[in-house]
C-alpha cells in the first residue's frame, strides 16, 4: 500500500567459523554420551583377564590358583591406574576435578588391601595348597624369602605410604588429597616395585634391567592413567578441553619411554633369536604387538582431534581396551618362562 513502511526480510545469520583448538576438542567430546567409570572398570578388568587366560596366563594345572593369581593382580593393576588417574587429573586440570580427593581416598587402602590378598595367594602358590589352608607364616616367608615377594612387601610399604599422604592432608577443593606428583611417584614405585624386584633384579644385565622396568612401568601407568582420566572427565567437557591437550603430549612422550624402555628390559631375557621362540617371547610378542595397536590408535585419535572430527570417547576407549589386553597379556609375563 502507499505510504505504508517496508519490511526488509531478515538478514541470515553469520556462518559459525569452525571451531578449533580447545573449542573443537569440547565440541567433540559433547556430541557423545559420558561412559560411567564403574561400567569401563568392568570392562577394562575383563579385557585384561580374557587376554591372561588367553596368553598362557591361566594354566590347566592349578587352576584355582592360577586364576585367583591372575585376577588379584588385574585388581593390583586397576587400583593403580585408578590413583593415577586420580592424580594426573588433578594435574591435568588444576583446581577443576572436585572428585579426584573422594576417588584418592577409597582407591589407596582398596589397592593395600589387594596386595594383602595377593601376598595370600602368592603363599598358597608357595605351599601347594588351598587358599584356606595358608598360614601368615607361609605369608611371611614369601615375603621376605624371594625376590618377588620383597618386591611386593616394597608395594605395600609404598601403597601404606600413599594411603597416608592421601588421608593425612586436608583436601583442597578440586586438588585431590594429598599433593598429586607425591600421589603419583608412590604410585608408580609401588607399581614398579614387584617387577623390578623379579625376573629384572635376577637377570644377568640387572643393572641395565632395572631401571628399564622402572621407566617402563612409570610410562604406561601414565598413558593407561591418563587415558582413565579422560574417560571420566569427559562428563565435564569444559575441563575435558583444557586436560586433553595436555594429555596428549604427555602420552606421545609415554609412547617414546615405554617402547625404549621395553627394548631395554626385553635384552635382558632375550639373548639370541631362538629365544623369540620360548613361550616368554610368544608373549612378549604380542603385548608388543598389543602396545603397537594402541600407540596407532592414539596417534590417530590426536591427528582426527585437531580436525574436530572425532567420536572422541568410542577411539578413546578402543585405545584403552587395547592396553588392557595388553596389560593382561603382561601379567603373564611375570610367572612365563
Amino acid at each position: 500500500m502507499p505510504g505504508a513502511r517496508e519490511q526488509r526480510a531478515p538478514e541470515p545469520a553469520p556462518a559459525a567459523e569452525p571451531a578449533s583448538g580447545a573449542a573443537a576438542l569440547g565440541e567433540a567430546a559433547a556430541r557423545e554420551p559420558a561412559p560411567a567409570p564403574a561400567a569401563w572398570a568392568a570392562v577394562v578388568v575383563g579385557a585384561a583377564l580374557v587376554t591372561a587366560a588367553l596368553a598362557g596366563g591361566i594354566g590347566p594345572a592349578g587352576v584355582p590358583l592360577d586364576l585367583a593369581r591372575t585376577l588379584v593382580r588385574a585388581m593390583a593393576d586397576l587400583a593403580v591406574v585408578t590413583v593415577a588417574g586420580a592424580a594426573l587429573a588433578a594435574v591435568l586440570a588444576p583446581g577443576r576435578v572436585p572428585g579426584a580427593d573422594r576417588v584418592l581416598a577409597a582407591a589407596a587402602p582398596a589397592w593395600f588391601a589387594v596386595l594383602l590378598v595377593e601376598a595370600t595367594v602368592r603363599g598358597a602358590v608357595l605351599t601347594g595348597g588351598p587358599l584356606t589352608s595358608v598360614r601368615v607364616a607361609d605369608v611371611a616367608g614369601y615375603l621376605t624369602g624371594f625376590r618377588a615377594g620383597a618386591g611386593l612387601l616394597l608395594a605395600g610399604v609404598a601403597v601404606l605410604l600413599l594411603t597416608g599422604a592421601v588421608a593425612g592432608r586436608p583436601a583442597r577443593p578440586g586438588q585431590g588429597s594429598g599433593p598429586p606428583v607425591l600421589v603419583l611417584v608412590l604410585a608408580v614405585s609401588a607399581a614398579a616395585a614387584p617387577a623390578a624386584a623379579g625376573h629384572a633384579a635376577a637377570s644377568a644385565r640387572a643393572a641395565l634391567a632395572v631401571p628399564g622396568v622402572v621407566a617402563h612401568v612409570a610410562a604406561a601407568l601414565l598413558w593407561v592413567g591418563g587415558l582413565g582420566a579422560m574417560l571420566v572427565l569427559a562428563r565435564d567437557r569444559a575441563v575435558l578441553a583444557t586436560a586433553l591437550p595436555r594429555f596428549s603430549r604427555l602420552a606421545g612422550w609415554s609412547v617414546a619411554v615405554l617402547t625404549l624402555s621395553g627394548l631395554v628390559a626385553a635384552t635382558a631375557r632375550i639373548a639370541a633369536p631362538a629365544d623369540l621362540l620360548t613361550p616368554y617371547g610368544g608373549v612378549l610378542a604380542a603385548k608388543v604387538a598389543l602396545l603397537a595397536g594402541a600407540a596407532a590408535l592414539g596417534g590417530l585419535t590426536r591427528r582426527r582431534l585437531r580436525a574436530g572430527r572425532l567420536p572422541l570417547l568410542a577411539w578413546a576407549a578402543a585405545e584403552i581396551l587395547v592396553l588392557a589386553a595388553a596389560i593382561g597379556v603382561a601379567a603373564t609375563l611375570t610367572h612365563t618362562g
